[in-house]
């Protein structure tokens, strides 16, 4: 499959097409993997994405992640349609299978360029006193992630996210690790 453009990624996130669904129907993972659907990002076997949750996002979708600091200082910016997190680190991913350390990302969105530098979600937060799918402030995500299935424009040049083998041992002595763990008496 060819890879989507970050722009077009951050336009379709836009779409009105997703105002005014409650949260209840779709949640902030379902509200990203939606506009992947919608843009055409499947599978290489045809199939829509179908993640565990924002950890697996963050984990799995991602081939570069880093906070927003780190980000801006590699990118020079928050290049539009990049993955947005908020990452903490209260041992949230050890309940959940992961204890590499990375944290435990527990919302995800996508950062668009209508308005600048903000970030489309889905919540049903009392903080943003609304319910389903709208704009919030970069400033309130603590992270961001290049996923692998869209190619990057930034400055003129492009950044597509790699296939990194390391990521994937990562992953996988993970697995190995979480699989040792539920197998103990």
């Amino acid at each position: 499959m060819e890879k989507i453009g970050n722009l077009d990624f951050a336009q379709q996130a836009t779409s009105e097409k997703y105002t005014g669904i409650p949260y209840i129907k779709l949640d902030c993972q379902a509200f990203v993997e939606e506009v992947m659907k919608d843009c055409g990002i499947r599978k290489s076997n045809g199939a829509i994405y179908n993640y565990r949750g924002s950890n697996d996002m963050y984990r799995n979708m991602c081939t570069w992640t880093g906070t927003i600091e780190e980000a801006r200082e590699k990118f020079g910016t928050i290049p539009p349609g990049s993955i947005a997190f908020i990452v903490k680190h209260d041992d949230g991913e050890v309940e959940r299978g992961y204890n590499d350390g990375r944290g435990n990302a527990s919302h995800v969105g996508i950062v668009t360029d209508k308005p600048y530098n903000s970030v489309r979600d889905s919540t049903r937060s009392t903080k943003t006193k609304r319910d389903g799918v709208g704009y919030r402030p970069l400033t309130d995500f603590t992270h961001i992630g290049l996923a692998r299935m869209i190619e990057y424009n930034i400055d003129n040049a492009t950044v597509t996210p790699s296939n990194d083998k390391t990521e994937a041992l990562k992953a996988l002595e993970i697995l190995r690790r979480y699989i040792e763990r539920s197998l103990e008496p």
